[in-house]
């Protein structure tokens, strides 16, 4: 994993709150990654909070592919 920072900005945070606001778990993960990968592309530091979502969409979409 490449490095993280927990500075979030203000464009980052109404990201956020557009992934929560998003039916379809898979494409808020699919728009989640774009945006980590353009921060990797580029060298900078991908957001702890980015990172933290990561990780709760992805345990989100397997629980709700064993039917949890």
């Amino acid at each position: 994993m490449g490095p993280r920072t927990n500075q979030v900005d203000k464009d980052e945070l109404r990201f956020l709150g557009s992934l929560e606001e998003e039916e379809d778990p898979r494409k808020a993960y699919a728009e989640l990654q774009d945006r980590i990968r353009a921060y990797r592309r580029t060298g900078k530091a991908v957001p702890e909070p980015l990172a933290v979502a990561e990780r709760q969409l992805m345990t989100e979409m397997m629980a709700q592919s064993q039917g949890r």
